[in-house]
Order: structure tokens, then C-alpha cells, then sequence
């Protein structure tokens, strides 16, 4: 009898461990929603907000790792560069406070007076959460073989 005292003290903190799991996996979601929805407005200072000042990335290009060069894109947005990126089947996993989000991205990326150019990629996506807040650390992407993540 004196184990039911304690299996039912125990019952909602693991009840309460996995709603701040499912809160978490939303807010890490929601950023990334953000971080997207900032490119594709062609807002460099929204999509930077979400990002450590450590960031780094492996891009689908095959280069080596490298930091982000937001005045670069300030200057390439300014001149007419257009963005649009969108994702398919997202997930994300949480490890304490490191998320780790994988998910196919359909780029659309318009030189300025250019061609669209379209692309679908496989990202990794690693996040760390500081002070409340979800912050992209890291991405990796690769070119997706075949072109459609369906």
C-alpha cells in the first residue's frame, strides 16, 4: 500500500514532462515557420532573429562549413533577389533543450530580372533553446534525388 502514495505522484509529472515535450516540438516548429516565412518576405533582420550568433551551415551546394553572411543577403535581397521556400514533411524531435527538425524544403530563388530557379532539398535543422527561446544553431542541406519528397 505504501507504493501507491508514490505511483501516484509520479503519474503527473510524467504526464506533465510529455506536454512540455508537445510544447516544445510546436514552439521549435513555429520558429522555423518564422525563420521561413522572414525569407520569403526578403527580411534578412527577422530571419536573423532566430538564429545564434554562432550559426553555421552546410548549404546544398557541397561547401565547406560556413557562417551566415546576412549583409550579403541584405544586398543581394535589396537588389531584386527573390526567395521562396516552403516545407514538406516536418519533423522535430527534442532532447532537453536541443531540437533537432528534418524535413524536405522546395526552394524557388529569383536572380534579380532572372529565371526562377527551383530546387528541392533534404535539411537538418538543429535548434537549441536559450532563455525560452528557440534558436536555430545549425542546418544541413542536400539535394533530393528525385526531385519530389512525396
Amino acid at each position: 500500500m505504501r507504493k501507491l502514495p508514490y505511483i501516484l505522484a509520479v503519474i503527473p509529472l510524467l504526464l506533465f514532462v510529455d506536454l512540455a515535450h508537445a510544447g516544445d516540438q510546436e514552439d521549435a516548429a513555429a520558429t522555423m515557420d518564422a525563420v521561413r516565412a522572414a525569407w520569403n518576405a526578403g527580411d534578412v533582420d527577422a530571419a536573423r532573429k532566430h538564429h545564434l550568433a554562432e550559426f553555421e551551415m552546410f548549404t546544398s551546394d557541397g561547401s565547406l562549413l560556413q557562417t551566415v553572411g546576412w549583409e550579403g543577403y541584405r544586398a543581394a535581397l535589396a537588389a531584386g533577389l527573390k526567395l521562396n521556400v516552403q516545407s514538406v514533411h516536418s519533423d522535430v524531435r527534442i532532447y532537453g533543450d536541443a531540437a533537432i527538425m528534418t524535413e524536405y524544403q522546395v526552394w524557388q530563388i529569383t536572380p534579380p530580372g532572372g529565371t526562377p530557379i527551383n530546387s528541392t532539398e533534404r535539411a537538418t535543422i538543429v535548434l537549441v533553446k536559450q532563455k525560452g527561446q528557440w534558436k536555430v544553431a545549425h542546418y544541413h542541406a542536400s539535394h533530393l534525388t528525385p526531385t519530389n519528397p512525396e
